[in-house]
């Protein structure tokens, strides 16, 4: 299916996102057929593919308890619209759908400490979707509802490693996948089947050389048979949210240096690749301020 050329100026545009008649953030790009709004036109629903929206990690509860409520064995299908507004805020189209799936979760690589640089990237179903123009003006409190987070570097734990995971310098992405099915007829919008359990990619690390201890030796005891799979969490987004991806079983894969200045062992860096034979989202307890 072609899409339209995009009418955005390069700063003109926003995107917010609402789910269920609630302000849920803004989106720092969207790709795909709703980027450009003229398949069917005004009013007209349309079936589409797979969508892709991109933001900041510093998202409201309720757009990571989309993702948790998607990634189940019985994925819980919602509605909601992509605004698409100027810089003074006014509104210049609605797309609206129903039958919302997630179905992709990507962290793209991250280096800690650049903490504006982390994006998300998730890719939905919709069973319909229509775009309107009837315009209009998001308000102040709308505004300060859709207003990012403060951003966070994520928490990774690994069960045993905590002192090798907090030495991590670079997180070279994740991704989780699945394939779902809808009902034939209208029934897909509220009833969406999980063909095969979610996918898991490969997770890789980059810490000091002189810090991977804990993970070396992990792996020499999965390749002699002495250590089964451990439990990870990767904690996203502000902590007041805490949105948890729990890897099951995970493994080291392998252990490989990493490129850098000839001749400078000092600085030599090690890839640690894992592999998860599932994963889980949770919502870890709010913690409090230190006074």
């Amino acid at each position: 299916m072609k899409t339209a050329p995009s009418k955005r100026g390069p700063t003109s545009n926003k995107y917010a996102l609402e789910l269920h008649g609630k302000p849920c953030g803004w989106l720092t790009d969207v790709s795909g057929a709703l980027a450009v709004g003229e398949l069917g036109g005004e009013g007209r629903p349309d079936r589409y593919e797979e969508l892709t929206l991109r933001c900041w990690p510093g998202m409201p509860h309720e757009f990571y308890a989309w993702v948790a409520a998607s990634m189940t064995s019985r994925p819980t299908p919602a509605r909601g619209e992509v605004i698409l507004a100027d810089d003074g805020n006014a509104e210049m189209s609605r797309l609206s759908f129903v039958g919302g799936v997630i179905t992709e979760l990507a962290l793209a690589s991250y280096e800690y400490g650049f903490r504006d640089s982390l994006k998300l990237n998730l890719k939905f179903s919709p069973h319909s979707s229509k775009r309107s123009y009837a315009g209009g003006h998001l308000g102040g409190e709308v505004i300060e509802a859709r207003r990012p987070l403060p951003a966070t570097d994520p928490e990774l734990h690994i069960d045993g490693l905590e002192e090798a995971c907090s030495q991590v310098r670079r997180i070279e992405g994740l991704t989780i996948r699945q394939r779902i099915e809808r009902p034939p007829g209208d029934d897909g919008i509220y009833t969406v089947r999980r063909v095969a359990p979610a996918v898991v990619g490969r997770l890789a690390l980059v810490l000091a050389e002189n810090k991977a201890l804990g993970f070396t030796r992990w792996l020499e005891a999965v390749e002699a048979g002495r250590s089964n799979g451990r439990a990870a969490t990767l904690t996203l987004g502000a902590p007041a949210v805490g949105f948890t991806v729990v890897l099951q079983q995970v493994r080291p894969a392998r252990i490989v240096e990493e490129p850098g200045e000839v001749g400078d062992s000092r600085r030599r860096e090690l890839r640690v690749e894992l592999d998860a034979r599932g994963v889980e989202f949770a919502f870890a307890p709010v913690r409090e301020a230190v006074v």
